[in-house]
């Protein structure tokens, strides 16, 4: 059996996941992963710093602990705005970035849409934008166009650098726009998003810039090998290696800045 190739899950919800499925991950070629703050029923401003404590300090030891080195990414995501304290949680937000493992604000972005979730994402913008941090947006899987053009704009207003932003869960009909705009594009390979297929036709028809593939994993009935099929498919599909290893590990590590 060849060795399986290197992989970077730019978005994983590992509190979801058994130490098996991430031992599976890990024996298919995942290495590296960016564990992201989730959405949860009731959310309160203690429940969000409990949430993002227990990413910091349980999930991301977990994770080396089983062989695949993580950082996380930090924010408030549509689905999880409390109906008090967001400023709080927002003005706490800044101490995670201290020491390196949290290399990214997210996820955050619209979900249904509307003033409270547009607020929440623009006080958010403007904090990653103050402390010149990179992004990870969520866009919707109802009525995604309209939601990601929606994003689009508000990213624009909000003057954060397109190149700061990685707008996650995009598909065919909104991923051209979203690169070129100057934002980097995350493709996501799970059940109710993206098959591995159109994936690697997607690769094939846009190139790999600025492209990056992650899994989700841990949202719903997801698939935990959806990252390392879609690798063996590029290969399959004659991409070069570069090109392979470019969308499913490297770019990820280049937009959060991940040297080692």
């Amino acid at each position: 059996m060849p060795e399986p190739i290197p992989l970077f899950d730019a978005h994983l919800h590992p509190e979801a996941l058994t130490d098996q499925d991430l031992e599976s991950m890990r024996f298919f070629g995942v290495e590296r992963a960016l564990v992201v703050a989730h959405h949860f029923p009731e959310p309160t401003a203690k429940g969000l710093r409990q949430h993002f404590d227990q990413l910091v300090e349980r999930q991301l030891p977990r994770l080396e602990r089983l062989g695949i080195r993580a950082w996380a990414a930090l924010g408030v995501h549509p689905r999880c705005i409390p109906r008090r304290g967001l400023s709080e949680v927002l003005s706490h937000l800044p101490e995670y970035f201290e020491g390196g493992r949290v290399v990214a604000l997210g996820e955050t972005g619209l979900h249904v849409g509307g003033e409270e979730e547009e607020e929440a994402f623009l006080e958010q913008l403007a904090l990653a934008r103050q402390l010149k941090l990179r992004v990870v947006v969520h866009t919707p899987l109802k009525d995604k166009e309209r939601h990601t053009r929606r994003i689009l704009t508000l990213l624009r207003q909000s003057g954060l650098l397109p190149s700061r932003a990685l707008v996650d869960h995009a598909n065919a009909r909104t991923v051209r726009t979203i690169l070129e705009v100057g934002h980097w594009a995350g493709l996501t390979l799970h059940p109710e998003a993206l098959q591995a297929d159109r994936a690697v036709a997607l690769v094939r028809r846009l190139g790999s810039e600025r492209l990056v593939l992650d899994s989700d994993a841990g949202d719903g009935a997801g698939d935990i090998l959806g990252l390392a099929r879609t690798a063996n498919l590029l290969g399959k599909a004659k991409l070069s290696e570069r090109i392979v290893r470019r969308v499913t590990r490297d770019n990820a590590a280049r937009f959060f800045q991940i040297h080692d």
